[in-house]
């Protein structure tokens, strides 16, 4: 029986390792090989339920099915399209043999017998969409969470009805708009990296939805990836804020620069990475080096902002990955949250504490400008996302969702108030502690009364 060719299963097996986040948990995954109808389907699913499918013609192949470990993709793949040829020897056991630099190899294989967990997956009815989906669901992956909280931050959204993707992780949202989805309702799926991989990254994007998964299709590929219910996403278009006090226009050539300057100024080893957009007269970034007090600047020269004078700290590393995704408009709203917009793309940024803003030194002479009209550029490359730092400020996106549902930080308080008063800890303590934060957030009584 033919398994596959040296190079499917160097594609099987590249694409499935991107079918995960994180580091691998539970069993290695198996690869189900199906001949029937004059197609051969090579399937494989990950420990968290996605499934990954590629089909190719097969006119001669009898009907079949073999199930062998995953490990077996690695010893056989290759460039060439020659193929991968299992021998049987018993029900249990066999041998995969293939050709490679004009000799031949032989491995043995433990096989698997097929049970009901290697049934053929169903495939929907899939629609044409566009290819810029694959774009959308990897850019809002690398947006999301490692981990979930209160909410599903670790998912994708796709919102069929709006036709938007959504990924957040508490401090910068990522959202797609005009696409077009064969299906109404909200779903969620998981983050994963599959979509930027080689394989994939072909014409002919086709999406189905079924019962318990949606599946993304490009070529001779199907992503199956499993949707999650019953879990709690926030309203991140609701909570964008519809106006902005500024607004400042990025020359795409100065865009090009301070997203190549970004890594090298000031205060980059700092905890938050922080560093100043400030848009008056001159737009610049600044960023400071707090252990010698050197600021150094990316004048934006071709560039203009618009409304009051604005200045506000942001993590440079999410700041890159608005420009990285082709977003030129930033505005800012009066609760210091950064909209940055592209073509069919929107960055949300929470700024960071105000304190860390970075006023100009030129007053001080100790400033390092930048001039962007003599500054080389370089390639736009996406930026991956960061890690989780503890001591992140809080996500205005998330907070405002939970504001509006009545329970913002007051209910979370509340609930370690419970906690500590059932522990037997000191009750003056905790509930200083408590009445302090609402007063900070003012949260008061309906009719204004602390």
């Amino acid at each position: 029986m033919i398994l596959f060719t040296r190079a499917v299963a160097r594609d099987v097996r590249a694409v499935l390792a991107r079918c995960a986040s994180g580091r691998p948990r539970g069993p290695a995954p198996t690869v189900v090989v199906r001949a029937c109808g004059g197609q051969r389907t090579v399937t494989a699913t990950t420990p968290g339920g996605v499934m990954v499918v590629h089909t190719t013609p097969a006119p001669d192949a009898p009907d079949g099915v073999a199930v062998v470990p995953a490990a077996v993709l690695a010893d056989v793949e290759g460039a060439a399209d020659t193929a991968v040829v299992l021998d049987r020897a018993s029900k249990g056991r066999g041998t995969v043999r293939w050709e490679a630099g004009g000799a031949a190899h032989a491995r043995p294989v433990e096989l698997i017998l097929p049970g009901t967990q290697h049934d053929a997956p169903v495939v929907p009815e899939l629609t044409p969409v566009a290819d810029r989906l694959l774009v959308a669901l990897d850019a809002c992956g690398r947006a999301a969470a490692r981990d979930d909280g209160r909410y599903a931050l670790s998912r994708v959204q796709l919102r069929g009805r709006a036709g938007t993707v959504v990924g957040t992780d508490g401090k910068i949202a990522v959202l797609f708009n005009a696409l077009a989805f064969p299906f109404a309702d909200d779903v969620l799926v998981p983050a994963v990296p599959v979509f930027a991989s080689k394989p994939l990254a072909r014409a002919g994007v086709r999406v189905g939805r079924a019962p318990a998964h949606m599946v993304v299709a490009a070529g001779p590929w199907a992503v199956f990836l499993p949707v999650t219910t019953g879990a709690r996403y926030p309203d991140v278009a609701a909570v964008i804020p519809r106006h902005a006090a500024t607004t400042v226009t990025l020359d795409p050539a100065d865009a090009e620069a301070v997203l190549a300057a970004l890594p090298g100024l000031p205060g980059a080893a700092d905890e938050h990475r922080p560093v100043t957009l400030d848009a008056g007269p001159t737009v610049a970034v600044r960023g400071l080096d707090a252990g010698t007090g050197a600021v150094r600047a990316v004048v934006l020269e071709r560039s203009a902002a618009a409304g009051p004078p604005v200045r506000m700290a942001l993590d440079r590393r999410l700041l890159a990955r608005a420009l990285a995704l082709g977003c030129r408009v930033l505005k800012v709203s009066t609760d210091r949250t950064l909209v940055a917009e592209g073509d069919g793309v929107t960055a949300v940024v929470a700024a960071l504490d105000p304190d860390l803003a970075v006023p100009p030194a030129g007053d001080a002479g100790s400033a390092a400008a930048v001039n962007t009209e003599r500054s080389a550029l370089m390639k736009t490359t996406d930026v991956p996302g960061p890690a989780a730092l503890r001591g992140d400020p809080q996500d205005p996106l998330v907070a405002a969702e939970e504001l509006r549902d009545a329970l913002a930080d007051a209910a979370a308080k509340a609930a370690r108030l419970v906690a500590a008063l059932r522990a037997g800890r000191k009750e003056k303590k905790v509930l200083a502690s408590v009445y302090a934060g609402l007063k900070q957030l003012n949260l008061g009584a309906p009719d204004g009364k602390p």
